[in-house]
């Protein structure tokens, strides 16, 4: 997919900076996304003091569909953005300009991605983190991003699994 911007502007100062991983899965593209699409699965597992909403308007029937409003918040952390595209096999959130992880002078992300490809036996689950980072905090949100995203196949794997016995 192509990089939107639409909804956040870099500044001047700061690189573009896009992590991307890819995850196995033994599950079926629709459990997958079944998963992924289920606000419980980011509202009911957050840790507190961070939380995770949606707002639907008058118009919209569920919680993950294209123009829900949603927000992650905690200490040091706020993300708020809207659903964007939604089809059979991907997905993709928008972050809102004022979005920011530790500072706004810091890093801003402006979009997270999803994708699921059928691979025979398996299926690559792929997610990417488009961010603008601070250039003197660009290795260390690198480095992190690493540590953060790395249990998110394990994650995912485990809770489907408990979904579907």
């Amino acid at each position: 997919m192509e990089t939107q911007q639409a909804l956040q502007i870099k500044p001047p100062n700061f690189k573009t900076h896009i992590f991307t991983k890819e995850y196995e899965s033994p599950y079926q593209e629709s459990q997958i996304w079944d998963w992924l699409n289920d606000p419980k699965t980011f509202v009911d597992n957050q840790t507190w003091p961070f939380r995770v909403e949606f707002l639907l308007n008058d118009k919209q029937q569920h919680e993950f569909e294209t123009g829900v409003l949603t927000t992650h918040h905690g200490p040091l952390l706020s993300l708020a953005g809207q659903v964007g595209e939604i089809t059979p096999h991907y997905r993709d959130l928008l972050y809102y300009y004022g979005s920011y992880v530790f500072s706004f002078r810091i890093v801003r992300p402006f979009r997270l991605e999803f994708w699921t490809e059928d691979n025979g036996e398996k299926r690559i689950v792929k997610m990417q983190l488009s961010s603008f980072v601070a250039p003197s905090f660009y290795s260390i949100w690198n480095w992190g991003q690493n540590i953060f995203w790395g249990r998110f196949g394990r994650w995912m794997n485990r809770n489907i699994k408990k979904r579907i016995k």
